[in-house]
């Protein structure tokens, strides 16, 4: 393993990683998802489908996630409801916010390599949301293998990339809507 300067390639990476994940044609990701929010965990394999910078779709089995322009929309199957709020693309704490803004608000700290692998660890420029990213991309493609976000002893989001795809029908993307029997607005 090496590690590679920071002041001559770190900005370039974090580019071709936000290229890679944003590309103009989407993605279809198949993911294990792991959240920890205090006491609580939960754990779960899905699809993220990303089309550029404006939608976002995460389908686990305790969770929907659907981000279109900048209406946030989750859907939790056990309760048969759906919150509607603002998305808020500057939130360092929402996974999809960092993932969605290029990584903005966040530096390189480290970059390293081994086996065709890239590491990277960013640490936020402000000091709210996630302290500390590691995120191993692939040195043929940047895309993302694995993402590892903490903040604190409280949170923490781990997404493993088990294999990814053009995606495969962008207007179903762009056209869905979650629904279930309560629907919360929180935009009112």
């Amino acid at each position: 393993m090496f590690s590679i300067s920071l002041a001559e390639y770190d900005e370039e990476i974090i580019y071709e990683v936000s290229s890679a994940v944003l590309s103009k044609g989407g993605h279809d990701f198949e993911v294990t998802w792991f959240y920890r929010l205090d006491e609580e965990s939960w754990e779960g394999k899905g699809t993220l489908k990303i089309y550029g910078k404006d939608y976002l779709s995460l389908e686990l089995p305790f969770m929907e996630v659907l981000i279109k322009k900048s209406i946030m929309s989750i859907k939790y199957p056990e309760e048969d409801q759906v919150l509607i709020d603002y998305f808020n693309r500057r939130d360092s704490s929402n996974i999809f916010a960092v993932l969605l803004s290029e990584f903005d608000g966040f530096i390189v700290e480290e970059i390293s390599m081994e086996n065709k692998e890239i590491f990277l660890t960013l640490i936020p420029e402000a000091l709210i949301g996630f302290e500390v990213l590691n995120i191993t991309v692939s040195e043929k493609n940047f895309i993302p293998k694995k993402i590892h976000a903490i903040s604190g002893e409280e949170m923490e989001v781990s997404v493993n990339i088990l294999s990814f795809s053009p995606l495969s029908d962008r207007e179903a993307l762009i056209s869905k809507e979650l629904d279930a029997n309560e629907i919360i607005d929180l935009r009112q």
